[in-house]
């Protein structure tokens, strides 16, 4: 029986978890799962689970190592410091565990999103203008300069996951209505100098941020699969219409993310963002890159609607094993409520 550990990770992981057991040959797998939340739902779908510690870096991969030789774990799929069990993955296969992830590198290149755009930029991809700023003054100048070519100028962490931090700034009065409704992601501009002016008063170093105008085209989810070389096997790209989603081809999008993966040798699974957007000198609306993931994206489930399990292939990759051509088919439609499909 295959041994899969999941260290903390999201609660859609549990339908990848599924799709696990669906594997097309029937092979029997054991899923481990460790979170510090007790009722993480990804912990129910698991066939054993325990409490994960609080632990810095350095100490959970050492934690990790004595984990997985006592659970006899085949296989870790990690999601909380992965680069640093990556640096590890010598002593993770002396005790006969196998990692699911991009090497060190290349998951420290594309999580700082500042070295991640000038990568892209240097392999000729298409980046959206940005700038990085540290304090009030330079968050005005940003916001001025691309208030000219956008209706929205947005701004985020040069670091982190998800959506965290994420912003779009705005000089309008707040009415009554931005309280009566949804919770926005809109921000008053002055009220984040003012933030900033507090911080370096205070001497709180400021996590930099990146400002940029918001793309308002359509956005375009890839998940890849690939070889432990970085050599993609499978590109299923995730759309949206309204409140549909839609597996779709997306070629300009495909291309990104096939190119960023094998030039950056991501190895097994990643998920690559774009958008469209016309830019000053764009003739057309074009994709350019929002950002790359070097880890199972949320909606990862949902490539089941193509016909392919990905999740099973970057297994069998991971574990050395020959994987046969994927062949995807693209075009189904489901609802954001839609249950996982059962894969044929």
């Amino acid at each position: 029986m295959l041994r899969i550990w999941f260290n903390r990770t999201y609660a859609t992981n549990s339908h990848v978890i599924a799709m696990l057991r669906a594997n097309p040959g029937g092979r029997a797998v054991h899923v481990i799962g460790t979170h510090p939340d007790p009722d993480s739902p990804v912990l129910a779908a698991c066939d054993q689970w325990a409490i994960e510690p609080e632990l810095a870096a350095g100490e959970y991969v050492g934690w990790a190592l004595q984990f997985a030789r006592e659970h006899g774990v085949d296989l870790l799929i990690p999601r909380l410091h992965m680069a640093e069990l990556a640096e590890a993955r010598a002593e993770f296969a002396a005790a006969g565990t196998r990692l699911l992830c991009a090497d060190a590198p290349a998951v420290r290149l594309f999580a700082d999103k500042v070295a991640a755009y000038r990568a892209a930029a240097g392999d000729g991809l298409p980046v959206p203008p940005y700038r990085v700023v540290r304090d009030s003054a330079g968050l005005r100048a940003a916001h001025a300069e691309f208030a000219k070519i956008a209706d929205w100028v947005c701004m985020k962490p040069t670091s982190g996951v998800g959506g965290n931090g994420y912003r779009r700034l705005t000089t309008a009065p707040p009415s009554l209505a931005d309280f009566a409704g949804e919770v926005s992601s809109r921000v008053q501009l002055e009220d984040v100098c003012r933030a900033l002016d507090t911080a370096e008063a205070d001497a709180n170093p400021c996590h930099e941020l990146m400002v940029m105008p918001y793309l308002d085209g359509p956005e375009i989810s890839v998940d890849v699969a690939a070889t432990a070389e970085g050599e993609p096997l499978a590109a299923i790209g995730r759309g949206r219409s309204r409140r549909r989603r839609l597996i779709v081809d997306d070629v300009p999008a495909r291309e990104i993310a096939q190119q960023l993966t094998r030039t950056h040798r991501v190895s097994y699974l990643s998920n690559t963002q774009v958008r469209y957007w016309q830019g000053p000198d764009d003739p057309a609306p074009r994709a350019y890159l929002l950002e790359l993931n070097t880890r199972i994206s949320g909606g990862l489930f949902q490539t089941a609607l193509a016909g392919v399990n990905l999740p099973w292939a970057a297994v069998r990759l991971a574990l050395g094993e020959d994987v046969e051509p994927l062949r995807p088919r693209f075009g189904a439609g489901f609802t954001t409520v839609a249950a996982l499909v059962a894969l044929p």
